[in-house]
């Protein structure tokens, strides 16, 4: 059994060798396939490359690319070399790129393509440290020369080093240590400076031989889709559980999700929340409009879901998988089971009337092969039945996520309800998740056994939860195994964990990572609770970082604190938790507010009837446009697009703790329904 990821490299070269690993796109645009064994092969080539380079044993190289085949070569390559990766996208910024490069001690870059070359190019001068630059693109137009080098070329030369007898890789992965990085992944930091996650080898084997195992059952014939950017640690991991168990994964991108979902055909896909929503509503438009979607095949899916609702509901229920966070005794249980149940068995007449003519004549027509008599008789007995409304109507449904998908893995900020539940009641089990890049990254999730649909799962082996009051008292305590070793369910507090998978600490930050780990237990920033099933809800969050449906972290206190820079803005706080764009609760400053006021001829002067005057708000959007742009310094998921405006400032004692940092959560529980507002039209 591996004890790190390159033996994990190494041992799936063994295992899976012929087979496909990744599938990746050539110049035609068409997908081609590196197997086990090149993937590993390659890997060796272009660590011996690394070394011959001066690359040592725990130092860190960057790389700064996106999901692409020459990326996961680099990564093996890194790692059979002893060292750790430092990864980060193309859209990295010249902060970032000044920041993390110089904070990471990284000598050796990889760069994507000529683009991201530029902005390195652009902070040279601040980032001296740097010895080499890999170029990763063939179509570069760079030109070789001191300091530059091109991925293809040194893998060539490593595959040359190799064949006259250097076999130093193979050495330095027999020196690999447990407590040894694979990764330093800095967190989103605008303008702030952002912490280097120091994620152990250790981390990744927990994930790999007690995570993996139970909730993802990846087998050689599973094919994945992989869309999240590959430098966050919820891609890595499910890239990583792919390898270990021999699955094959496509390289895609939003933009061409829908084509390369019909190629690969996934039986297995992870991403953040925001894809399941697209790919929600794109049915859901689909099924609505007339020019697609004849209104009797619009009335057969809305019945086929109806059944297939109420089917899986109760079933849920009969088997003890509906979340409860009441404490609900047995009786109340089967009760709300059988209400489902009887929804489900007391329409069956209803369905036999409406549709024993008029289906069985319309699916005669649109199918080949069969007379329209056959479907009528076979409706006799199976038409109002659960399982022929599924084979019929809700399998063609399932075409959208390519027709064999049994199963997704959400994670990177919260699914929302109504989504969760659709894909759960058309057939498709969801295991969502919960983590964060300091946890490598899974703390709970849903398994195939318990997909308990309002929670994110049960703790995951070998790890114990604790939810904690503001004061640090434990509220509640459960192991792995479920037991409520101390407090009672139901309670709300602040999330900790402890495990094999708890981060070493953030890199040259002791001060910081003795505030976040206190005697192996990690303070997590999120509001959660243990629900009555014993798995893990969360509700909210009380540390800053703001998660986006698209699986963004976004800090927000550098985009408040530029926001508050406006001469007419008292007091901002950024909202957008599992949003797909942020928005901000401001409190204007209604004294410099009076001159405006006065300028445009606005005579109402108190702050209850200005916050929702519409010329005022639509101020308060281009005031903050001024401040958070991409002239600011901010990208275009941290830039807020909707505001709503609070007369009542920020106080301590309320929203405000006594060193006048803002309670984010009470702030949010507050004004819940003007967020909601803000949302209830996007």
């Amino acid at each position: 059994m591996a004890n790190n990821l390159a033996e994990v490299y190494k041992e799936s070269a063994d295992k899976f060798g012929p087979r496909p690993a990744f599938w990746y796109k050539n110049a035609a645009k068409e997908y081609q396939a590196l197997t086990y064994q090149q993937l590993y092969e390659s890997g060796l080539a272009l660590s011996e490359a690394l070394i011959d380079l001066g690359v040592k044993a725990r130092e860190n190289v960057a790389v700064l690319a996106d999901n692409r085949m020459e990326w996961i070569i680099a990564d093996c390559a890194v790692l059979l070399a002893g060292a750790a990766n430092v990864p980060r996208g193309s859209d990295i910024t010249d902060s970032e790129i000044v920041y993390i490069l110089g904070h990471s001690g990284a000598k050796v870059v990889f760069i994507e393509n000529d683009k991201v070359y530029e902005k390195f190019k652009n902070n040279k001068s601040q980032t001296k440290g740097v010895k080499t630059v890999i170029i990763m693109d063939k179509d570069s137009k760079l030109k070789a020369s001191a300091g530059i080098e091109f991925f293809h070329t040194l893998l060539e030369k490593g595959r040359t080093l190799r064949a006259k007898g250097k076999k130093e890789a193979e050495q330095r992965i027999a020196g690999i240590k447990p407590d040894d990085l694979f990764t330093l992944i800095y967190t989103s930091g605008t303008t702030g400076m952002p912490k280097g996650v120091m994620l152990m080898h250790s981390n990744m084997m927990h994930q790999m031989h007690y995570v993996v195992p139970k909730v993802a059952k990846v087998t050689p014939d599973d094919r994945l889709l992989s869309i999240l950017p590959v430098w966050h640690i919820f891609e890595r991991v499910v890239e990583y559980f792919a390898i270990i168990n021999g699955g094959s994964t496509y390289y895609t991108k939003v933009t061409d999700l829908r084509n390369d979902i019909a190629k690969a055909k996934p039986t297995f896909m992870a991403s953040a929340p925001r894809v399941w929503e697209s790919i929600y509503n794109g049915i859901y438009t689909k099924v609505n409009d007339p020019k697609q979607t004849p209104p009797v095949r619009r009335f057969l899916f809305k019945l086929a879901y109806f059944f297939s609702k109420h089917y899986h509901a109760s079933l849920r229920f009969l088997k003890g998988l509906e979340v409860d966070y009441e404490g609900r005794n047995i009786f109340q249980s089967l009760g709300l089971g059988s209400v489902a149940l009887l929804k489900w068995i007391f329409t069956a007449p209803f369905t036999v009337t409406i549709l024993f003519g008029g289906l069985g004549f319309y699916l005669g027509t649109m199918e080949s092969g069969l007379s329209t008599i056959a479907y009528v008789i076979a409706g006799l007995g199976l038409i109002f039945n659960y399982f022929t409304l599924d084979r019929i109507v809700l399998s063609k449904i399932r075409m959208a996520t390519g027709g064999y998908l049994r199963a997704t893995l959400s994670g990177g900020g919260a699914l929302q309800k109504h989504v969760d539940a659709f894909f759960m009641d058309i057939g498709i089990t969801v295991l969502e998740g919960y983590g964060m890049t300091e946890t490598g990254p899974v703390i709970s999730a849903r398994t195939f056994d318990r997909p308990i649909m309002g929670s994110v799962g049960d703790v995951v082996q070998l790890s114990e939860v604790q939810i904690r009051d503001d004061a640090g008292k434990v509220l509640c305590h459960i192991d792995d195994k479920r037991n409520i070793l101390s407090g009672k369910i139901g309670v709300k507090g602040v999330v900790h964990v402890r495990g094999p998978q708890v981060m070493k600490g953030y890199f040259k930050n002791p001060e910081t990572t003795a505030k976040t780990i206190v005697d192996g237990w990690m303070n997590t920033g999120d509001i959660g609770m243990v629900n009555f099933k014993k798995t893990l809800t969360l509700t909210g969050r009380a540390k800053d970082t703001v998660v986006l449906l698209g699986g963004e972290n976004v800090e927000p206190v550098p985009i408040e604190n530029k926001i508050d820079e406006s001469p007419y803005i008292r007091q901002s706080m950024v909202v957008g938790q599992d949003q797909k764009v942020l928005g901000a609760i401001i409190v204007p400053d209604f004294d410099a507010l009076a001159i405006w006021l006065k300028e445009n001829d606005i005579t109402d002067t108190k702050p209850d009837k200005l916050i929702s005057n519409p010329r005022v708000i639509d101020f308060f959007k281009k005031e903050v446009r001024n401040y958070n742009s991409v002239k600011t310094g901010f990208k275009n998921f941290e830039q807020v697009q909707y505001v709503t405006l609070v007369s009542k400032p920020f106080e301590v004692g309320d929203e405000l703790t006594n060193l006048m940092k803002m309670k984010r959560h009470v702030i949010t529980e507050k004004y819940k329904d003007r967020i909601l507002d803000l949302y209830k039209n996007s």
